[in-house]
């Protein structure tokens, strides 16, 4: 994958690495379904970005449509596994200029990402990436994120592991990262500015709206 900037990376792209795909839905990801599910969704576009084991999509697919996105080829496996209509899935890092050329001139209602800057290399790509993220939103689009992901400072690093029930595999392995990555509320009214768009949040969650 082509970056925009210099920093040592890990290519996940050269094996079947396994990451969410077996793991339990996180707490972030269900308070967004929560309120999601309260606007009773309907024909409406929708970018995930982390899919893990595609439970988010298991809630919206039948009356929307989804694109999803994972660094993980065992999590792009099992999405496709559930054979659900209306969803998409790409194997792509979300910071990398590829994202931009796999979405093509795609647009969407809602984007969901929980951890918008927690796995980000250096500000230059998260800059990078929240200019092309928010240049996907239709107009009255929205882009929803957890308070509680926003906490988080993580890297993924590939890790040869072993267990009776896969044998020798490899996995991503999270791992501390840098403490620059904690997104604040003060970053998100400013992106808000620089973008146009409308800021809020409550005690869980933050939206930027079109």
């Amino acid at each position: 994958m082509n970056y925009i900037c210099n920093c040592a990376k890990s290519d996940f792209s050269k094996r079947n690495f396994t990451y969410w795909e077996s793991r339990d839905t996180t707490s972030d990801e269900i308070e967004v379904i929560d309120y999601l599910k309260n606007s009773k969704l309907d024909s409406k576009n929708i970018l995930h970005i982390g899919i893990g084991n595609s439970f988010f999509a298991k809630q919206f697919y039948n009356k929307n449509f989804i694109y999803g996105i994972t660094i993980s080829q065992r999590e792009i496996e099992k999405a496709k596994s559930l054979n659900l209509i209306n969803y998409k899935v790409l194997l792509c890092d979300k910071y990398s200029k590829n994202f931009m050329f796999e979405l093509n001139n795609k647009k969407f209602d809602i984007i969901v990402d929980t951890n918008l800057k927690s796995y980000s290399c250096c500000k230059k790509s998260f800059d990078f990436f929240m200019q092309n993220l928010l240049g996907k939103m239709n107009k009255n689009g929205i882009l929803i994120t957890s308070k509680n992901g926003m906490k988080w400072f993580k890297n993924l690093r590939p890790k040869l592991s072993f267990n009776l029930k896969k044998f020798f595999h490899f996995k991503l392995k999270e791992v501390s990262g840098n403490k620059q990555n904690i997104l604040t509320i003060n970053e998100l009214q400013n992106l808000s500015k620089r973008f146009n768009l409308e800021f809020s949040f409550d005690n869980k969650l933050c939206y930027l709206k079109k």
